[in-house]
């Protein structure tokens, strides 16, 4: 049987990708030249070109391309599938609070999609409506719709009046949030959402104040432990902040160092305990804080009501660039669906930390690939291009590692081991 040279307009599995470089998704260098052996929807080695025989070649379907960079799919963990990423916060609210069920699962997986053709392959979703996104993540994963792997939490748990309360999960107090991370586990959620804090979101809220005491969220983490999963903690302030570096929640959403409205301080001796706890930030580059990238770089305008921002996000990002500097493990991620945060442009937030927080390309692309998987406790399947792993990859004619930039518009997304976006089209196949 000759060997079957593709394109990636061929449909069919390719057995050896031929890569001009390869970003694996570790922070190491790109390699030259190398060939992804893959079966069974995983890569099964990793050689250079050249040692590539005639007989592994022969009867091989191979996909050719040498002129391109291939690297892992990228991992969002901070999304929020049901919501809409209009221009207000109290539109967005609006719109999730008021629409059916099943109007917003068709949204979630639109929106899963569109994120899936920027080449986000995984991503996290920290709160929608009810249980709607449980349902979509399985409808994905049984084949029934395509769209990134996703894990859930159901709606994230809050107090009464507290941040996200429209999302339908109150708990005041330690035994109320107790059961209700107990119900959401046993709804069948991947993990555990809850909001240390108010949030901006929600106009009753208040951002800075924390929602639940330690001991409180130390139950919280009690429950998930018992379960073998995690807690995600919304925080916004510094005092809860370390009531959750404190209760060893899992990961911190946004992550601010911030003792009052834009008043950031650094304490090292917290970030310590993050290390010594494996406690991941979450670095949030939603569109306000993309607004000095934007403008700056790309040149776009201001809505005049974010205008303050300009001025604190200065202080936000030298605390963020301490603690990194201090060596606390961490993700970036979009927070897509709020204001000004669409699906599908992800590309923004490595480019915006790579200009606010001074990465490399290469630490932004291991903040969106294999760090997440390692906070998702799913590293040992997805994340890097390494032998053993899913072959979730991304095809680039421009190498993210030269620009991140370059990030933006991937040429092709596999999945498995299979063609799923090609050329920013979407790839159906017929169910079986």
């Amino acid at each position: 049987m000759p060997t079957q040279y593709l394109s990636t307009h061929d449909f069919s599995d390719p057995d050896i990708v031929l890569a001009g470089s390869l970003i694996d998704g570790t922070g190491a260098e790109p390699r030259p030249d190398v060939a992804l052996l893959l079966h069974l929807g995983r890569l099964d080695r990793i050689i250079s070109r050249d040692a590539l025989s005639p007989g592994m070649i022969q009867g091989a379907r191979v996909l050719d391309l040498s002129g391109s960079t291939v690297m892992p799919g990228m991992m969002d963990t901070h999304a929020h599938l049901t919501f809409s990423a209009l221009d207000s916060h109290d539109a967005v609210r609006k719109q999730v609070s008021g629409e059916s069920d099943a109007t917003l699962a068709l949204r979630a997986l639109r929106n899963g999609l569109a994120h899936l053709a920027a080449g986000v392959t995984t991503l996290r979703d920290t709160g929608g409506r009810g249980f709607v996104t449980l349902d979509v993540r399985d409808a994905i994963a049984s084949g029934l719709a395509p769209g990134p792997r996703i894990q859930a939490s159901g709606p994230a748990i809050t107090t009464t009046g507290g941040h996200l309360n429209y999302l339908g999960l109150i708990a005041d107090g330690a035994e109320a949030l107790r059961a209700a991370c107990i119900q959401v586990m046993d709804r069948g959620a991947d993990y555990i959402k809850l909001c240390a804090t108010g949030g901006i979101m929600t106009a009753e809220s208040d951002p800075m104040r924390p929602q639940y005491d330690t001991a409180a969220l130390a139950g919280a983490v009690a429950v998930a432990e018992e379960r073998g999963t995690l807690v995600a903690a919304h925080s916004l302030s510094a005092e809860a902040l370390v009531q959750c570096v404190e209760a060893g929640v899992r990961s911190i959403e946004h992550c601010l160092w911030q003792d009052e409205p834009g008043i950031f301080r650094f304490r090292p001796e917290v970030a310590d305990v993050m290390i010594q706890k494996n406690i991941f930030a979450g670095l949030t580059f939603a569109g306000i804080a993309q607004m000095r990238f934007r403008s700056r770089v790309l040149g776009q305008s201001v809505p005049d009501d974010l205008g303050v921002w300009m001025t604190r996000l200065e202080a936000r990002y030298e605390a963020e660039k301490e603690m990194l500097a201090r060596g606390v493990r961490y993700v970036l991620h979009s927070d897509a669906g709020v204001r000004e945060t669409p699906f599908g442009a992800f590309w923004l937030i490595p480019a915006s930390a790579c200009y606010e927080l001074e990465l490399t390309p290469l630490q932004a692309i291991r903040a969106i690939t294999q760090s997440p998987a390692e906070l998702m406790q799913i590293g040992e399947d997805v994340g890097t291009l390494e032998p053993g792993k899913v072959a979730d990859f991304l095809v680039y004619e421009k190498s993210p590692a030269d620009n991140i930039r370059n990030i933006q518009s991937p040429r092709a997304v596999f999945q498995s081991g299979r063609l799923t976006v090609d050329a920013g089209s979407l790839i159906v196949r017929t169910l079986k």
